[in-house]
């Protein structure tokens, strides 16, 4: 007759190799899961499309009186309204690199079939989601706690997917590709500002700096 100790260890072998087959085969609740991630980043970069069309907007108009200035001669209006144009320029470009870097982990989570898959991709998306918070929030307020809220939800999937170990963010690998990404996001976001934005008519200005602000608000 076996012993209780040896039919106790066939139990716990027979329950871990279960356990080990359920975490490697691919989960019901993994692509509803991925799906509610790949949502919050949809409502994210539909906010940031608003925003960049109202900067757009306002690109245009501020880019218009600096034409009228230039014509009229009146350098110190074309100094302080070009002013605020660099300023409306250097807003819509960061938003540009953020909203591809979120284009490009929305792009990535879609793909997600099974573990595997995951585990390829989450890492890095997690790593570029972590390093927008801090520029996107200077400008979107509610877009730090929505980038955190996915990446804690992503987390939390990666963690639950291999029985309790924790997936390192800070891996090289991660770091890596979140570096990639955010290359490629930045490349091509400059490419369509490029392309976009017009040259502001060249003017020669007194070399006294312009202290002036305007009350003009930069979104309206």
């Amino acid at each position: 007759m076996p012993s209780f100790h040896k039919a106790w260890a066939r139990q716990d072998t027979a329950s871990m190799t279960s356990k080990l087959s359920d975490t490697l085969k691919p989960q019901g609740a993994l692509k509803p899961r991925i799906q509610n991630a790949v949502n919050k980043l949809q409502a994210q970069t539909s906010k940031m499309d608003a925003m960049l069309n109202k900067l757009e907007q306002r690109d245009q108009q501020l880019f218009q009186r600096v034409v009228v200035a230039v014509q009229n001669h009146d350098k110190s209006a074309s100094a302080v309204l070009s002013n605020e144009l660099v300023e409306v320029r250097k807003v819509k470009k960061t938003l540009g690199n953020a909203r591809m870097s979120l284009e490009q982990v929305q792009l990535r989570l879609s793909t997600i079939h099974d573990l595997g898959d995951a585990m390829v991709a989450i890492g890095p998306a997690m790593g570029t989601m972590k390093s927008l918070q801090g520029s996107l929030g200077k400008f979107m307020p509610e877009a730090d706690s929505e980038l955190n809220s996915m990446t804690e939800t992503l987390n939390g999937l990666m963690f639950d997917s291999i029985s309790g170990d924790s997936f390192n963010m800070e891996s090289d690998a991660s770091s890596e590709e979140t570096n990639k990404i955010l290359q490629e996001a930045s490349a091509v976001a400059e490419q369509q500002i490029g392309e976009k934005f017009p040259t502001v008519p060249s003017l020669e200005l007194p070399t006294q700096e312009y202290q002036q602000t305007t009350t003009t608000s930069t979104f309206e």
